[in-house]
């Protein structure tokens, strides 16, 4: 019974091994199994059991740790998954934003380049109509210095007449 126990895990852990193939792992290898009865303790016979037995249990430690390190690489893999999924989200995010930045960078510069222009434009029909009031308030005094010059010469001629 204790030897078919022993070939079920051997069994077993074979197939397993065979489903590691993306890993070259090198197993301890059997020998091969003895065909004697081992009747006492010593002697040859009961030397290739023990043999076998340490050979067979050292494989199954090998078997055993591989089968371990593969469940915690799942374990770890299924871990990692959703902070992977978190990672390509918030990457997609910050490309989206800096996307956006870019729009509102380019659209921030036309909008700076209208102002500016609208700024000068604003500048340069202001200095027109600044420079229309100021004609037309020079050409208002000159119009009145001209009127009182000409009012004060024509009311001294009548002055003198008034008085002679």
């Amino acid at each position: 019974m204790k030897n078919f126990g022993l070939l079920f895990v051997f069994a077993v852990s074979l197939s397993f091994a065979q489903q590691q193939s993306t890993a070259p792992v090198q197993l301890t290898p059997l020998p091969p199994k003895p065909t004697c009865v081992a009747i006492l303790k010593n002697g040859a016979c009961a030397d290739l059991w023990r043999n076998y037995n340490q050979a067979v249990a050292q494989r199954l430690g090998e078997q055993i740790k591989l089968y371990a390190n593969r469940q915690a690489e799942l374990a770890s893999t299924q871990a990692t998954a959703p902070l992977q999924q978190q990672i390509a989200d918030l990457t997609k995010l910050t490309t989206d934003e800096q996307a956006q930045i870019k729009t509102l960078q380019e659209q921030m510069q036309a909008e700076s380049a209208a102002a500016i222009e609208a700024k000068a434009v604003a500048h340069k029909e202001g200095l027109q109509y600044g420079g229309g009031i100021g004609a037309g308030a020079m050409l208002v005094l000159f119009g009145l210095v001209f009127v009182i010059k000409n009012f004060s010469v024509t009311k001294k001629p009548q002055a003198r007449a008034a008085s002679a």
